[in-house]
């Protein structure tokens, strides 16, 4: 399969502005849990997912919708660093980490706007 530069590109690259799993001893690396709010009511609308805290020159990474999970790790400003996905049990949000650390993953991962996220402690 013939892949555009930038497309294998935009797969593989690491986010502009880490999430960071802050290390604690006997908590859990990202501790509260989220769900995405106030996006709209059109079928199409949605959260964009950023590669950083703030406008541009922030890529979009994915999308999410009205209903969606997070699991909400860092809260830069007025943006959220969240994990989400499928399989949001098998993230590893919920190991302990000695010491801060950027998280990369397994599960998607990126940045939203706080204001649309009802953050509940775990």
């Amino acid at each position: 399969m013939l892949m555009l530069p930038g497309a294998a590109l935009a797969e593989t690259a690491p986010l502009n502005v880490p999430i960071l799993m802050h290390g604690a001893i006997g908590d859990d690396a990202c501790p509260d849990k989220g769900r995405i709010i106030e996006v709209g009511s059109e079928p199409d609308s949605y959260l964009a997912v950023q590669s950083g805290p703030g406008e541009a020159p922030f890529r979009e990474l994915g999308r999410l919708h009205d209903g969606d999970t997070v699991v909400v790790c860092e809260k830069l400003g007025l943006w959220l660093g969240v994990v989400y996905g499928s399989a949001s049990l098998g993230c590893q949000t919920t190991i302990l980490v000695p010491v801060e650390q950027a998280y990369t993953g397994p599960c998607d991962h990126g940045w939203v706007l706080a204001r649309n996220v009802s953050v509940d402690p775990r």
